[in-house]
């Protein structure tokens, strides 16, 4: 028993130093618990598009929203697991929304913040869930850049990319001093960049040649998801070191296949993603038919978890609350 309470005590030392030794508002790896996502019902890439949950294991299937918020899309869990946050067009133009993870809670008719000039999406929680991070586009010119605004809406979204480019799709690191993004920064089609969560000091992490984007951090901060030549034929996904090095393909598609739009599980083992694999090839000539699923974080184990939703495209998998 002395042995027992021993090993105990040691065991909780040695996680409570680990957490000291986190930066504040850092995300340790959580306990896997729903997976969010959006579809197309409609099968077009048109819409309407809602929100929904599953189970990792594809039972459970909830409908969240019914169309009121308009083509809802891009849901992100709260750290907590608690809140879903995604843009929704209930007012003629992208905004953001916040629901709870059961679906109540949200109002069409109060954004999280009122922005009727742009077009928001791709929003982010923070690690510490203070913050959101998200795309913001100009109307008219849609040029995109990346800001940050408090979780509960309060104050002046801060920019910080320049609209010279086009930033999308950010992801904050799991110690909250980074946030990777996709860019078209140095006239390029698309790249992974990185930079400091005030927007300083940005790096750019892959080569032209791959037209990388749609980043995602593995929740040990050593890694980082993406996806080359983005919604095309031949789409995989690849994983690198979180400075860019070490880059390795993941999947490899079939001829006229192809899968992408991936995130880390909240306990770093496992990846959803989003596949056409099982669509005839040329069937679907807007690339709008894809299912649901899960794969190991080495690219193998790919299991199907959603086949009923046509057009699944993002995702995003929660902690347990």
């Amino acid at each position: 028993m002395r042995k027992r309470v021993l090993f105990v005590l040691a065991c909780c030392g040695a996680v409570l130093a680990a957490v000291m030794a986190l930066p504040a508002g850092a995300a340790l790896p959580g306990v896997n618990g729903k997976i969010a996502f959006s579809t197309d019902q409609t099968n077009d890439g048109q819409g309407p598009s809602d929100i929904f949950t599953v189970n990792p294991n594809g039972t459970a299937e909830t409908q969240l929203t019914h169309g009121e918020f308009g083509y809802a899309e891009n849901p992100s869990w709260s750290p907590d697991g608690t809140r879903i946050v995604f843009d929704g067009g209930a007012t003629g133009t992208q905004q953001l929304y916040v629901i709870n993870g059961d679906g109540s809670g949200g109002d069409p008719s109060h954004p999280l913040f009122n922005d009727p000039g742009n077009f928001d999406f791709a929003p982010h929680y923070s690690p510490n869930g203070e913050e959101i991070a998200f795309s913001s586009c100009q109307i008219p010119g849609f040029i995109c850049t990346i800001d940050v605004i408090a979780a509960d809406g309060s104050g002046v979204p801060q920019v910080l990319t320049t609209p010279n480019w086009n930033a999308q799709n950010p992801v904050w690191s799991p110690d909250g001093t980074k946030i990777a993004f996709e860019s078209s920064q140095d006239g390029l089609l698309d790249a992974v960049w990185v930079m400091d969560a005030n927007g300083q000091n940005q790096q750019r992490l892959t080569a032209p040649a791959l037209e990388a984007g749609y980043p995602d951090w593995s929740p040990d901060g050593k890694h980082i998801l993406f996806q080359d030549k983005c919604c095309v034929f031949g789409t995989n996904i690849w994983v690198m070191n979180a400075d860019g090095s070490g880059q390795k393909q993941l999947t490899h598609m079939p001829s006229k296949h192809q899968n992408g739009f991936a995130r880390y599980s909240p306990d770093g083992t496992k990846i959803v993603f989003i596949s056409d694999l099982a669509y005839k090839p040329g069937s679907c000539p807007d690339a709008s038919c894809s299912d649901l699923y899960t794969m190991d974080t080495n690219g193998t184990h790919m299991t199907k978890i959603v086949s009923d939703q046509p057009g699944v495209f993002f995702s995003d998998w929660g902690r347990q609350p």
